[in-house]
């Protein structure tokens, strides 16, 4: 089944998969409320699902999925690569996570491995995960604290990178305020100076 709330990003990737003998859709929404509803009557293997839909919060929709179908396999096509937003999308019960720039191969594959119960993530995003644990070691900061410095780094108000990252402005300002203590930083600057430092951006 397939779940995203672009109707031509739909039919691109019903024409793809139809060239697949293999592979039968079974059903396709537009938004999280009618692929719950869809998900009961059409019973897929495999729901390829976007994280961008407009009636909920992507790790909800993921967590909600997966207690109401915990046999459901759940692959992600999504545009977002930044690597915490992918780890809260794993954590939260996806099979696999592939970008939307990915080939027509690449996706086939990440589908028919899902299916098969291999978790799988596209080589791009497995290539932003080694990035970040490395980049976590070689600082104080935790993957979402390096995850909001990039972004205070390119001026984004508090409310932005809420929006960005599917959190409240409140855990933003939270997160804030550790990273200038861990940074030993009173302005941005000090922030910006400390994340060159430990090449973070």
């Amino acid at each position: 089944m397939l779940v995203d709330d672009h109707q031509i990003l739909l039919d691109g990737i019903k024409t793809l998969l139809n060239a697949e003998l293999d592979l039968e859709i079974v059903g396709e929404a537009s938004g999280a409320r009618t692929a719950k509803q869809l998900l009961g009557f059409a019973q897929p293997d495999l729901m390829v699902t976007d994280l961008s839909l407009p009636d909920t919060v992507h790790t909800d929709f993921i967590k909600e999925i997966r207690s109401l179908y915990p046999k459901l396999k759940i692959l992600v096509l999504s545009m977002h690569d930044e690597q915490a937003i992918i780890k809260d999308v794993l954590k939260a019960g996806a099979n696999g996570y592939v970008l939307k720039n990915n080939s027509r191969e690449e996706l086939v594959k990440a589908i028919r491995n899902v299916l098969m119960g291999a978790a799988y993530v596209s080589p791009d995003v497995s290539l932003r995960l080694l990035e970040a644990e490395q980049r976590v070691h070689s600082s104080h900061l935790t993957e979402r604290e390096i995850e909001i410095v990039r972004l205070i780094a390119n001026e984004l108000s508090n409310k932005q990178i809420a929006d960005k990252l599917f959190i409240s402005e409140r855990t933003v300002e939270s997160h804030r305020k550790n990273i200038f203590r861990k940074a030993g930083a009173h302005t941005v600057v000090g922030v910006v100076r400390y994340a060159m430092d430990h090449k973070l951006l």
